[in-house]
C-alpha cells in the first residue's frame, strides 16, 4: 500500500487534490482511499489530505502518520507540522522555487500564474509533479481524472489545469 499525505491551507485545493489523485489511481486499476482533516475550516487554516493506493481492498482507516510521499502546497507551513511522521524512504514534494536538499521541488504556484491565471491551481499542477515520480499512474488517466473532478467547470479551464500539471510533471526536481 502506498501513503500519501497533502499539507496546504483552507482555499489551496488540498482536499480536491486527493480526491483528483484517488481518481487517478482508481482509473489505473488501483483500490483508493482519500479522506481530509480539517482544523479551524476556514480559508487559509491548515488542512491535512489524505490518499491510500494499493491493488488490493483497503482495510485500514485512520489518518496517515508516516507516509510514502508528502505533498506540501503551501511552503509557509511549519516543516515539524508537515514532515512529521517521515521515514528515511519518504519522498517529498514541496510546491517552490527553492531547491530543498533531500526533495523533490516545482514551482506550482508560478507554473499555475503562468497557465491558469490563478495561483489556486497549484494544486492540480502539483498532482503532475507526483505522478511524474510514482511511475505507477499514467499521465492519461491524471487527465481523465481532473475532467471528472472538475467537470463543473468550463473546458478552457480544465484544459489549462491539465497543461500545469503536465508543466510539473516536466519540470519536478529532486534535489
Amino acid at each position: 500500500m502506498i501513503e500519501i499525505r497533502f499539507h496546504g491551507r483552507g482555499g489551496q485545493g488540498v482536499r480536491k487534490s486527493a480526491q483528483i489523485l484517488a481518481r487517478a489511481a482508481y482509473l489505473s486499476g488501483y483500490k483508493t482511499q482519500d479522506f481530509a482533516l480539517y482544523g479551524a475550516e476556514r480559508r487559509g487554516a491548515p488542512i491535512t489530505s489524505f490518499v491510500r493506493i494499493d491493488k488490493k481492498e483497503i482495510k485500514t482507516r485512520g489518518y496517515i502518520f508516516e507516509p510514502d510521499y508528502i505533498i506540501i502546497l503551501d511552503e509557509t507551513i511549519s516543516k515539524t507540522t508537515t514532515l512529521k511522521g517521515k521515514k528515511k524512504v519518504t519522498k517529498v514534494i514541496v510546491n517552490t522555487h527553492n531547491p530543498v536538499k533531500h526533495e523533490c521541488v516545482v514551482d506550482a504556484t508560478k507554473i499555475a500564474i503562468d497557465n491558469i491565471g490563478n495561483p489556486l491551481g497549484a494544486n492540480v499542477a502539483l498532482l503532475g509533479a507526483f505522478i511524474h515520480l510514482y511511475k505507477l499512474i499514467p499521465f492519461e488517466n491524471l487527465e481523465k481524472a481532473v475532467r471528472i473532478e472538475l467537470g463543473k467547470y468550463n473546458k478552457e479551464l480544465i484544459e489549462k489545469n491539465i497543461n500545469a500539471a503536465q508543466k510539473c510533471y516536466d519540470l519536478v526536481r529532486c534535489y
